[in-house]
């Protein structure tokens, strides 16, 4: 299995947030690196940046391999189909593919994760991290979007079960990712978690998953 790592510099809302200090020395790079390295070889990781200058150092401190990252294609505005294609198309083999965010610190269920897709691989064509979720839900015109209104009302243990796509792992088979080019293909396995994750996306988020990952790990 080849595994993938985007890791772009140029966050606007937290400033080189993926390298930064998170938890003692460790940025949320360091924090994926030495989550993955209990699963699996440095030889078949690749990280894709736009920064060689920041990124290639922390590439072969753990023996990964870097790849040049146009800048074309980082920002918020790049379609996704686009990314994943020039991210994946240079891996060489046409062994599985495993798409890892570092923006996740939290998950950590990596192992569990490949057990079951060896379990179910034949029967899925791909694999994504979720997290179950049930609760009343209104769009914007607060309408019901999962319940009804008056008499129609469900209470929530009744209420189908829904899930958010946690943005921390996906595994694609090679053919899957070939053909569509995105995270997920279009008969994926729903791998649960009812951990604690927090996506950082904001430094209240950053924050957070700080505080929350130094009571797990222990103190600064």
């Amino acid at each position: 299995m080849k595994i993938i790592i985007p890791l772009q510099t140029c966050s606007t809302r937290i400033p080189h947030k993926n390298i930064r200090p998170f938890y003692q020395d460790d940025s949320l790079f360091d924090i994926k690196a030495k989550q993955i390295l209990t699963f699996e070889s440095p030889e078949n990781v690749y990280v894709s940046s736009e920064s060689a200058e920041l990124v290639k150092p922390l590439c072969d401190k753990y023996g990964f391999h870097f790849m040049q990252r146009d800048d074309s294609l980082t920002g918020n505005k790049i379609y996704q189909p686009d990314l994943v294609k020039a991210l994946t198309d240079p891996l060489p083999g046409d062994d599985d593919i495993m798409w890892i965010q570092v923006t996740s610190p939290l998950f950590n269920q990596f192992k569990e994760a490949l057990e079951a897709w060896k379990t179910v691989r034949d029967d899925y064509d791909s694999l994504v991290a979720v997290k179950p979720f049930k609760g009343h839900l209104l769009d914007a015109k607060g309408n019901p979007v999962n319940y009804g209104f008056g008499y129609w009302h469900k209470v929530s243990q009744d209420l189908p079960k829904l899930y958010s796509v946690l943005w921390s792992l996906f595994i694609l088979k090679r053919e899957t990712v070939n053909r569509f080019h995105y995270h997920i293909g279009v008969n994926p396995y729903l791998f649960e978690t009812n951990h604690m994750v927090v996506d950082i996306d904001y430094h209240e988020d950053f924050e957070l998953a700080g505080m929350i990952y130094t009571k797990l790990h222990g103190t600064i």
